[in-house]
């Protein structure tokens, strides 16, 4: 009886060919039986037993072969076909698993990245928007400039601030940081780039507010021409700080979902 769990009828032996092509008439049956892959002959051939210990006999050909090095005969090999169908690749993958190389085969691989992909729509829109928040500032302070002509000393300096920053080094570091794990979110849905982005926009608020203990000529800030009712560094990164960290959360509600 078969112990192949993988297998849709785990009381039928799988019959294999020594061919892929007019699989009419098979040459023998193969079973896993506990630990022991058994592939029993119709002729006078006799039955090879395979112990999982000996696992490095077998190898994994394609989805719907493998190869057999006799345990009688080393250095012989025998190739071997399952049916080319649905039950033939459900064999194989349970053979791998029983060989113990389904960690490393490269179908493997392949089959845990995938399981490793996410779908959802507003993670994608979350780092689009983290990547382009500073031009969505920078257009912001363009908008409030040239509709608002008459304006507070805050909205001002923030304006003048914003729109020196969109091309300064404040917004090279905000892309080295998101950039990487942003493709990995919006082009190949990767899972570690949620939390990898997630982690990214925590490191560049905490360099943000690093950055505020430093001299006013490193902080890449006009000097406000009027007296502010908050400190001008702040005034002009507390925006982007809340824009930024928040969508962050995101990530993790999708990663929650996984």
């Amino acid at each position: 009886m078969s112990k192949v769990s993988a297998t849709p009828d785990q009381d039928t032996k799988t019959p294999f060919y020594l061919s892929d092509k007019n699989q009419n008439k098979p040459v023998g049956h193969l079973v896993l039986d506990n630990d022991t892959l058994v592939l029993e002959f119709q002729d006078e051939y006799p039955t090879i037993r395979i112990k999982q210990a000996e696992a490095n006999l077998v190898d994994i050909v394609d989805d719907s072969s493998i190869s057999v090095e006799s345990p009688d005969n080393p250095g012989t090999h025998i190739r071997f076909y399952l049916p080319n169908d649905g039950k033939g690749r459900f064999i194989v993958y349970a053979i791998r698993e029983w060989t113990g190389i389904d960690g490393t085969e490269p179908r493997a691989r392949r089959k845990r990245a995938f399981l490793t992909r996410f779908e959802s729509s507003g993670a994608k829109l979350a780092a689009l928007w983290q990547l382009a928040l500073p031009y969505i500032l920078f257009g912001t302070t363009f908008l409030l400039h040239t509709f608002i002509t008459d304006s507070a000393s805050e909205v001002e300096y923030y304006d003048t601030g914003w729109q020196q920053l969109a091309l300064s080094p404040v917004v090279a570091i905000h892309y080295v940081i998101l950039l990487i794990p942003a493709i990995a979110i919006l082009f190949y849905n990767r899972a570690w780039g949620l939390l990898a982005m997630f982690q990214m926009s925590l490191l560049l608020v905490l360099l943000v507010v690093g950055c505020s203990f430093l001299s006013d000529s490193w902080q890449f800030l006009p000097v406000p021409e009027n007296p502010l009712s908050l400190p001008g560094y702040w005034l002009v990164f507390v925006p982007y700080v809340v824009l930024l960290l928040l969508p962050s959360f995101y990530y993790i509600v999708v990663l929650k979902r996984l």
